[in-house]
Formats: structure tokens, sequence, C-alpha cells
């Protein structure tokens, strides 16, 4: 059975990478996290559910909601003052939950044996930080050095209107409230995210950020997440180094 994993909001993006993804696993497991702090509807990520049991079938996919909570509090919020001083910028908070949630998915895979994983990175939000190519590159390094395979398969479609029209021919119609060009109202609500990115989201008005600083804080923070993955499995009594070489050989 060929499975692969995406990390899953329930948004436009998102949901329109699981239809790509299901013309070619067998399996996708969904991926939704809390990060703890300043998240709310997280159960909003179920809203299109009844669709995909409907679309594709109840044993095509699973999806978990689970927490990043605690990692995302060694990456960012437990320094969070000393962080701002050193980087000199917001895009800490949200480049360090996704950092959180990377590192969640490469766990999950490495558990169950699954050495594929996405995300809903579009390349028309690539003023996010995290959607960098920059980014996206050195998450896509990340993933390697666990013997997975990252990729961002939105990449291939391009525009909303062609993943909307995508949903529609699927029969998911309803993507959200339109504000502007965005669709929020299917996935979880994130305040300070909201917050970092209103401008860029409703006023386009993107801010520039140094990729210097963004390559120096991922590399920094990625120190924090490898030793994270290797004492979860050192704390189950499991083998980081057997996991990989499994993966890897896959």
């Amino acid at each position: 059975m060929k499975e692969t994993t995406i990390m899953y909001s329930g948004g436009l993006d998102s949901t329109a990478t699981v239809l790509l993804l299901s013309d070619h696993f067998d399996r996708i497991h969904l991926l939704t996290y809390d990060n703890g702090y300043g998240q709310y509807l997280i159960n909003k990520s179920k809203r299109h559910n009844e669709s995909f049991d409907r679309i594709l079938g109840k044993g095509k996919y699973f999806h978990k909601i689970t927490s990043c909570r605690e990692l995302f509090s060694k990456l960012v919020v437990g320094t969070l003052a000393k962080n701002f001083k050193t980087y000199k910028s917001k895009f800490i908070w949200c480049m360090g939950c996704k950092l959180a949630m990377h590192t969640h998915t490469i766990i999950y895979s490495l558990e169950n044996s699954i050495n594929t994983a996405s995300d809903g990175s579009s390349p028309e939000t690539d003023y996010y930080v995290e959607q960098m190519s920059l980014s996206l590159k050195r998450i896509r390094q990340f993933y390697g050095e666990y013997g997975i395979s990252f990729s961002t398969p939105i990449h291939e479609i391009k525009t909303r209107e062609e993943e909307k029209k995508l949903l529609e021919e699927k029969g998911i119609k309803k993507v959200g409230i339109k504000v502007f060009d965005r669709n929020p109202g299917t996935q979880p609500l994130c305040v300070p995210g909201n917050f970092i990115y209103f401008a860029s989201t409703f006023l386009k008005i993107h801010p520039r950020y140094d990729e210097v600083v963004v390559e120096k804080f991922i590399d920094d923070k990625l120190i924090i997440a490898r030793h994270f993955i290797r004492d979860y499995f050192s704390k189950k009594n499991l083998d980081l180094d057997e996991l990989i070489e499994k993966l890897k050989s896959n």
C-alpha cells in the first residue's frame, strides 16, 4: 500500500493537495496540529471530511489532530524575547510553528514507515516566510535527512482559481468565505498568525524578509528539532538510525 502524509489545515490549498495526492496514493494521512498558543477552532479542519468520505472513500484517508505545543515552546515561545532580539522580525512565530509541525510529521512518518510527505504551500502565497522558496528548500532537506521525500503538489496548479475548479469538479463547493482573494472559514484560527500576516493577506502589503536571517533562524531551530526527534525515539527505546535506514531502503 502506497501511503503519504500531508500537513493539513482544511483550507483551500491543503484540501486541493489531498485531492491531487489521491491520484497517486492508496492512503493519505491528514495531520492537523495545535501549537497551543492562540490557535482556536481546531476541529474546523474536519469540515471537508464528509466530502472526503464521499469522494475518496473512508479507507482512503486518515485524519489525526494532535499537539505540537511542547516543541513549539522549545523553538520559539519559551525564548520569545531573545528570539526577537536575535532575528529582529515577527516572522519567527509562524516559521517556528511550521518547523514544529514539520518535525512532528517526520516523527509520525518514521513511526508509520511512510517515506513521502507534503503540505499545501502555494506559489501564490510565497510571501509567507514559511512558503518562501528558501524555506521550502531547507524544509525539503530536513525531511531528506530522515529518508523522507517532501513535496508541494499545489505548485503544479499555480492559481487559486484552478484549485477551486478542482474542488468543484470533485463536488466540494464550499471553500470558506471570500475575503478579497482569500477564503477563510474552513480551517483553524491562529490569532497571532492572522495578526502577523494581516497586511499581506488582506491589504497586499508584503514584508520583505532578509533571506540570510531567515536561513539562520531555520538552521538554528533545526538543531533543536533534531534533538527533539532523537530524544522522542530514545524515550520509546527505538533506534532512530534503524528507522531512517528502513525508510531510505524503501
